[in-house]
Protein backbone atom coordinates (compact mmCIF):
# COMPACT_ATOMS: atom_id res chain seq x y z
CA UNK A 1 0.00 0.00 0.00
CA UNK A 2 3.07 2.39 0.63
CA UNK A 3 3.94 1.94 -3.14
CA UNK A 4 0.25 2.00 -4.04
CA UNK A 5 0.41 5.79 -2.49
CA UNK A 6 4.01 7.25 -3.63
CA UNK A 7 2.68 6.42 -6.58
CA UNK A 8 -0.60 8.26 -6.49
CA UNK A 9 1.16 11.08 -4.82
CA UNK A 10 3.93 11.58 -6.86
CA UNK A 11 1.01 11.58 -10.19
CA UNK A 12 -0.51 14.19 -7.81
CA UNK A 13 2.41 16.56 -7.41
CA UNK A 14 3.56 15.80 -11.49
CA UNK A 15 0.11 17.06 -12.70
CA UNK A 16 0.16 20.09 -10.03
CA UNK A 17 0.23 23.57 -11.88
CA UNK A 18 -0.30 26.73 -10.30
CA UNK A 19 -1.61 28.28 -13.83
CA UNK A 20 -5.38 26.18 -14.18
CA UNK A 21 -5.12 27.98 -17.59
CA UNK A 22 -2.72 25.65 -18.43
CA UNK A 23 -2.70 21.42 -17.80
CA UNK A 24 0.36 19.49 -17.21
CA UNK A 25 2.20 16.80 -19.18
CA UNK A 26 0.85 14.27 -17.27
CA UNK A 27 -2.70 15.32 -17.23
CA UNK A 28 -2.56 15.62 -21.37
CA UNK A 29 -1.16 12.22 -21.52
CA UNK A 30 -3.64 10.75 -19.27
CA UNK A 31 -6.40 12.42 -21.13
CA UNK A 32 -4.73 10.72 -24.67
CA UNK A 33 -4.68 7.59 -22.28
CA UNK A 34 -8.47 7.88 -21.46
CA UNK A 35 -9.65 8.27 -25.45
CA UNK A 36 -7.43 5.42 -26.14
CA UNK A 37 -9.34 3.30 -24.27
CA UNK A 38 -12.69 4.63 -25.58
CA UNK A 39 -10.90 3.60 -29.17
CA UNK A 40 -10.29 0.03 -27.86
CA UNK A 41 -12.17 -2.90 -26.53
CA UNK A 42 -14.07 -2.65 -23.70
CA UNK A 43 -11.85 -4.78 -21.24
CA UNK A 44 -11.99 -2.92 -17.90
CA UNK A 45 -9.25 -5.27 -16.52
CA UNK A 46 -7.32 -4.47 -19.47
CA UNK A 47 -7.31 -1.30 -19.23
CA UNK A 48 -6.85 -0.78 -15.47
CA UNK A 49 -3.40 -2.50 -16.06
CA UNK A 50 -2.81 0.20 -18.91
CA UNK A 51 -4.11 2.78 -16.32
CA UNK A 52 -1.38 1.73 -13.62
CA UNK A 53 1.44 0.96 -15.75
CA UNK A 54 1.64 4.33 -17.65
CA UNK A 55 0.83 6.14 -14.02
CA UNK A 56 3.51 4.23 -12.79
CA UNK A 57 6.11 5.72 -16.01
CA UNK A 58 5.14 8.98 -14.96
CA UNK A 59 6.00 8.74 -11.38
CA UNK A 60 9.26 6.81 -12.38
CA UNK A 61 9.98 9.86 -14.33
CA UNK A 62 8.97 12.17 -11.94
CA UNK A 63 11.43 10.01 -9.73
CA UNK A 64 14.55 9.79 -11.54
CA UNK A 65 14.65 13.54 -11.64
CA UNK A 66 14.07 14.41 -7.92
CA UNK A 67 17.05 16.01 -6.82
CA UNK A 68 16.22 15.70 -3.24
CA UNK A 69 16.11 12.17 -3.25
CA UNK A 70 12.91 11.36 -0.80
CA UNK A 71 10.99 10.04 -4.39
CA UNK A 72 10.78 6.56 -4.28
CA UNK A 73 10.43 4.76 -7.73
CA UNK A 74 8.00 1.86 -8.57
CA UNK A 75 9.73 0.06 -11.12
CA UNK A 76 13.18 2.25 -12.06
CA UNK A 77 16.24 0.60 -10.14
CA UNK A 78 13.67 -2.01 -8.68
CA UNK A 79 13.39 -5.58 -9.20
CA UNK A 80 9.84 -5.85 -9.03
CA UNK A 81 7.84 -9.83 -8.70
CA UNK A 82 11.26 -11.13 -9.89
CA UNK A 83 11.67 -8.91 -13.21
CA UNK A 84 14.62 -5.85 -13.11
CA UNK A 85 14.79 -2.39 -14.29
CA UNK A 86 18.56 -2.04 -14.08
CA UNK A 87 18.85 2.10 -13.14
CA UNK A 88 22.37 3.60 -13.77
CA UNK A 89 23.34 6.74 -12.55
CA UNK A 90 23.31 9.79 -15.66
CA UNK A 91 23.33 13.44 -15.77
CA UNK A 92 21.14 15.87 -14.57
CA UNK A 93 19.49 18.44 -17.07
CA UNK A 94 19.81 22.24 -16.02
CA UNK A 95 16.11 22.37 -17.04
CA UNK A 96 14.53 19.56 -14.31
CA UNK A 97 10.74 20.12 -15.34
CA UNK A 98 11.34 20.50 -19.20
CA UNK A 99 13.71 16.91 -19.07
CA UNK A 100 10.65 15.63 -17.06
CA UNK A 101 7.89 16.57 -19.66
CA UNK A 102 9.90 14.70 -22.28
CA UNK A 103 10.73 11.67 -20.88
CA UNK A 104 6.91 11.62 -19.60
CA UNK A 105 6.05 11.86 -22.86
CA UNK A 106 7.74 9.24 -24.72
CA UNK A 107 7.62 6.58 -21.90
CA UNK A 108 3.71 6.69 -22.41
CA UNK A 109 3.91 7.31 -26.33
CA UNK A 110 6.12 3.93 -26.35
CA UNK A 111 3.32 1.82 -23.99
CA UNK A 112 0.53 2.96 -25.61
CA UNK A 113 1.70 2.08 -29.26
CA UNK A 114 2.67 -1.31 -28.01
CA UNK A 115 -0.20 -2.05 -25.52
CA UNK A 116 -3.04 -0.73 -28.33
CA UNK A 117 -1.76 -1.77 -31.13
CA UNK A 118 -4.44 -4.53 -31.76
CA UNK A 119 -7.36 -1.50 -30.18
CA UNK A 120 -9.72 -1.66 -33.13
CA UNK A 121 -9.30 2.49 -33.21
CA UNK A 122 -5.47 2.35 -33.53
CA UNK A 123 -4.85 4.24 -36.20
CA UNK A 124 -7.29 7.18 -34.26
CA UNK A 125 -5.04 6.07 -31.09
CA UNK A 126 -1.37 6.95 -33.03
CA UNK A 127 -2.53 9.88 -34.68
CA UNK A 128 -3.35 11.45 -31.35
CA UNK A 129 -0.49 10.45 -30.04
CA UNK A 130 1.28 11.84 -32.78
CA UNK A 131 -0.15 15.15 -32.96
CA UNK A 132 0.56 15.96 -29.23
CA UNK A 133 4.22 14.71 -29.56
CA UNK A 134 4.27 16.93 -32.61
CA UNK A 135 2.83 19.86 -30.59
CA UNK A 136 5.68 19.37 -28.29
CA UNK A 137 8.27 19.57 -30.71
CA UNK A 138 9.74 15.97 -29.86
CA UNK A 139 10.72 13.69 -32.66
CA UNK A 140 9.41 10.09 -32.48
CA UNK A 141 11.83 8.62 -34.46
CA UNK A 142 14.52 8.71 -31.58
CA UNK A 143 13.78 5.42 -30.34
CA UNK A 144 17.34 5.04 -28.34
CA UNK A 145 16.92 3.77 -24.61
CA UNK A 146 20.16 4.92 -23.93
CA UNK A 147 19.98 7.40 -21.12
CA UNK A 148 23.53 7.54 -19.58
CA UNK A 149 24.81 10.94 -21.67
CA UNK A 150 21.28 12.66 -20.05
CA UNK A 151 18.54 12.22 -23.23
CA UNK A 152 15.35 12.92 -21.59
CA UNK A 153 13.65 11.40 -24.51
CA UNK A 154 15.98 7.92 -23.88
CA UNK A 155 15.09 7.73 -20.11
CA UNK A 156 11.37 7.36 -21.35
CA UNK A 157 11.87 4.95 -23.90
CA UNK A 158 13.94 2.74 -21.10
CA UNK A 159 10.87 3.08 -18.75
CA UNK A 160 9.13 2.46 -21.31
CA UNK A 161 10.84 -1.02 -22.03
CA UNK A 162 11.03 -1.91 -18.88
CA UNK A 163 7.47 -1.86 -18.40
CA UNK A 164 6.92 -3.28 -21.70
CA UNK A 165 8.88 -6.29 -20.76
CA UNK A 166 7.53 -6.70 -17.12
CA UNK A 167 3.61 -6.43 -18.56
CA UNK A 168 5.67 -9.65 -21.55
CA UNK A 169 5.90 -11.57 -17.67
CA UNK A 170 2.91 -10.37 -15.36
CA UNK A 171 1.06 -13.30 -16.12
CA UNK A 172 -1.83 -11.38 -17.95
CA UNK A 173 -1.49 -13.02 -20.62
CA UNK A 174 -0.98 -9.95 -23.20
CA UNK A 175 0.98 -11.87 -25.84
CA UNK A 176 -2.15 -14.41 -26.43
CA UNK A 177 -4.47 -10.99 -25.95
CA UNK A 178 -5.56 -12.14 -22.64
CA UNK A 179 -7.40 -14.92 -23.41
CA UNK A 180 -8.24 -17.55 -20.77
CA UNK A 181 -5.67 -20.38 -20.81
CA UNK A 182 -7.96 -23.29 -19.04
CA UNK A 183 -11.21 -21.54 -17.98
CA UNK A 184 -14.48 -23.27 -19.83
CA UNK A 185 -18.17 -23.64 -18.54
CA UNK A 186 -19.80 -26.00 -18.42
CA UNK A 187 -23.11 -24.35 -19.74
CA UNK A 188 -23.93 -24.37 -23.82
CA UNK A 189 -24.47 -20.86 -25.17
CA UNK A 190 -28.06 -19.25 -24.75
CA UNK A 191 -28.92 -18.77 -27.96
CA UNK A 192 -31.06 -15.35 -27.72
CA UNK A 193 -32.75 -15.87 -30.85
CA UNK A 194 -34.67 -18.78 -29.53
CA UNK A 195 -37.20 -18.94 -26.50
CA UNK A 196 -36.70 -20.43 -23.58
CA UNK A 197 -32.95 -22.72 -22.11
CA UNK A 198 -33.84 -25.66 -21.88
CA UNK A 199 -29.69 -26.65 -22.23
CA UNK A 200 -28.79 -25.29 -19.60
CA UNK A 201 -26.45 -27.64 -16.99
CA UNK A 202 -25.78 -25.74 -14.04
CA UNK A 203 -27.81 -22.64 -12.53
CA UNK A 204 -25.56 -21.70 -10.43
CA UNK A 205 -22.29 -21.30 -12.79
CA UNK A 206 -21.52 -18.78 -15.62
CA UNK A 207 -23.52 -18.85 -19.34
CA UNK A 208 -22.25 -17.26 -22.39
CA UNK A 209 -24.81 -15.73 -24.82
CA UNK A 210 -25.00 -15.84 -28.23
CA UNK A 211 -26.27 -12.65 -29.90
CA UNK A 212 -27.07 -11.44 -33.59
CA UNK A 213 -24.50 -9.16 -33.31
CA UNK A 214 -22.47 -7.95 -30.29
CA UNK A 215 -21.61 -4.24 -29.56
CA UNK A 216 -19.34 -3.56 -26.43
CA UNK A 217 -19.56 -0.40 -24.38
CA UNK A 218 -17.26 1.54 -26.32
CA UNK A 219 -19.71 0.94 -29.49
CA UNK A 220 -17.49 -2.36 -31.43
CA UNK A 221 -18.78 -4.16 -33.19
CA UNK A 222 -17.46 -7.53 -31.87
CA UNK A 223 -16.60 -10.15 -34.98
CA UNK A 224 -17.55 -12.87 -32.29
CA UNK A 225 -21.02 -13.73 -31.86
CA UNK A 226 -20.35 -15.55 -28.04
CA UNK A 227 -18.14 -13.33 -26.54
CA UNK A 228 -16.10 -14.88 -23.81
CA UNK A 229 -16.03 -14.97 -20.43
CA UNK A 230 -13.07 -11.83 -19.65
CA UNK A 231 -10.37 -12.10 -17.48
CA UNK A 232 -11.55 -15.48 -15.59
CA UNK A 233 -7.91 -15.95 -14.18
CA UNK A 234 -6.87 -11.91 -13.81
CA UNK A 235 -6.25 -13.17 -10.16
CA UNK A 236 -2.82 -14.94 -11.54
CA UNK A 237 -1.77 -11.37 -12.71
CA UNK A 238 1.14 -9.50 -10.33
CA UNK A 239 -0.82 -7.27 -7.78
CA UNK A 240 0.54 -3.40 -7.33
CA UNK A 241 -1.26 -2.77 -4.54
CA UNK A 242 -2.67 -5.61 -2.79
CA UNK A 243 -0.98 -7.71 -0.28
CA UNK A 244 -1.75 -11.66 -1.06
CA UNK A 245 -0.69 -12.40 2.23
CA UNK A 246 -3.50 -10.72 3.42
CA UNK A 247 -5.89 -10.36 0.74
CA UNK A 248 -5.66 -13.42 -1.23
CA UNK A 249 -7.52 -16.89 -1.09
CA UNK A 250 -7.10 -19.96 -3.85
CA UNK A 251 -9.41 -22.18 -5.28
CA UNK A 252 -8.83 -25.18 -6.96
CA UNK A 253 -11.57 -26.81 -9.61
CA UNK A 254 -11.01 -29.25 -12.61
CA UNK A 255 -7.22 -29.65 -11.91
CA UNK A 256 -6.91 -25.60 -12.10
CA UNK A 257 -5.96 -22.88 -9.34
CA UNK A 258 -7.71 -19.74 -9.26
CA UNK A 259 -6.25 -16.69 -6.91
CA UNK A 260 -9.37 -14.25 -5.70
CA UNK A 261 -8.22 -10.99 -4.23
CA UNK A 262 -10.81 -9.61 -1.36
CA UNK A 263 -13.52 -12.43 -2.15
CA UNK A 264 -16.59 -11.15 -0.80
CA UNK A 265 -18.16 -14.31 -0.30
CA UNK A 266 -20.31 -16.77 -2.51
CA UNK A 267 -23.14 -15.19 -3.70
CA UNK A 268 -26.93 -17.09 -2.92
CA UNK A 269 -27.08 -20.14 -4.83
CA UNK A 270 -29.89 -22.69 -6.49
CA UNK A 271 -30.93 -25.59 -4.74
CA UNK A 272 -32.62 -27.64 -6.83
CA UNK A 273 -33.53 -30.21 -3.72
CA UNK A 274 -34.73 -27.74 -1.78
CA UNK A 275 -37.31 -24.74 -1.20
CA UNK A 276 -36.42 -21.80 0.54
CA UNK A 277 -33.05 -20.71 2.22
CA UNK A 278 -30.41 -18.83 -0.35
CA UNK A 279 -32.49 -20.53 -3.53
CA UNK A 280 -35.32 -17.63 -2.35
CA UNK A 281 -32.43 -14.91 -2.51
CA UNK A 282 -31.22 -16.59 -5.49
CA UNK A 283 -34.69 -16.02 -7.21
CA UNK A 284 -35.35 -12.32 -5.36
CA UNK A 285 -31.69 -11.63 -6.97
CA UNK A 286 -32.84 -12.20 -10.51
CA UNK A 287 -36.13 -10.74 -10.33
CA UNK A 288 -34.73 -7.41 -9.02
CA UNK A 289 -32.50 -7.46 -11.68
CA UNK A 290 -35.16 -7.93 -14.79
CA UNK A 291 -37.35 -5.39 -12.91
CA UNK A 292 -34.49 -2.85 -12.88
CA UNK A 293 -33.50 -3.58 -15.91
CA UNK A 294 -37.29 -2.32 -17.32
CA UNK A 295 -36.00 1.29 -16.06
CA UNK A 296 -33.57 1.90 -18.39
CA UNK A 297 -35.58 3.73 -21.49
CA UNK A 298 -33.38 5.90 -23.28
CA UNK A 299 -36.79 7.39 -24.57
CA UNK A 300 -38.69 7.64 -21.17
CA UNK A 301 -37.30 11.54 -20.42
CA UNK A 302 -36.47 10.37 -16.78
CA UNK A 303 -33.21 12.13 -15.90
CA UNK A 304 -31.11 10.12 -13.05
CA UNK A 305 -29.14 13.06 -10.75
CA UNK A 306 -26.35 10.84 -9.46
CA UNK A 307 -24.25 13.56 -7.90
CA UNK A 308 -22.64 12.92 -4.44
CA UNK A 309 -25.56 16.10 -3.31
CA UNK A 310 -28.65 13.88 -4.41
CA UNK A 311 -28.32 10.71 -2.47
CA UNK A 312 -26.35 8.74 0.14
CA UNK A 313 -25.62 9.47 3.53
CA UNK A 314 -26.29 5.55 4.23
CA UNK A 315 -25.03 4.42 7.70
CA UNK A 316 -26.14 1.17 8.23
CA UNK A 317 -25.68 -1.29 5.14
CA UNK A 318 -27.17 -4.80 5.35
CA UNK A 319 -24.96 -7.49 6.96
CA UNK A 320 -26.76 -10.35 5.45
CA UNK A 321 -27.86 -11.35 1.70
CA UNK A 322 -31.53 -11.55 3.13
CA UNK A 323 -31.21 -7.63 4.30
CA UNK A 324 -30.89 -6.62 1.39
CA UNK A 325 -34.38 -7.26 0.59
CA UNK A 326 -35.35 -3.40 2.65
CA UNK A 327 -32.34 -2.27 1.24
CA UNK A 328 -32.87 -2.25 -2.57
CA UNK A 329 -36.06 -0.42 -3.88
CA UNK A 330 -37.47 -3.30 -6.43
CA UNK A 331 -39.90 -1.07 -8.29
CA UNK A 332 -38.46 2.46 -8.13
CA UNK A 333 -34.91 1.51 -8.40
CA UNK A 334 -31.95 2.78 -6.04
CA UNK A 335 -31.76 1.92 -2.29
CA UNK A 336 -32.84 3.33 1.23
CA UNK A 337 -30.38 6.60 0.72
CA UNK A 338 -32.12 10.29 1.42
Amino acid sequence: MMKFGIVILGLFLASFNLNAQQHSVAHDLSELLLDAIRNDFARPTVHARNLFHCSAAMYDVWAAYDTTKIAESYFLGKTVDGISCVLLDFPKPQDIERAREEAMSFAVYRIMLHRFASAPGFTTIQASLNTFMNSKGYDVSLNSTNYLNGDAYALGNYIALCIINYGSQDNAGESNSYANTHYTTVNEPLVMAFPGNQDILDYNRWQPLTLKVVIDQSGNVIPINTPDFLSAEWGDVFPFAMNPEETLSIYNRDGNTYRVYHDPGAPPYLDTMEVGGMSDEYKWGFSLVSKWSSHMDADDGVMWDISPASIGNIQDYPTTIEGLRDFYDPINGGDTSI
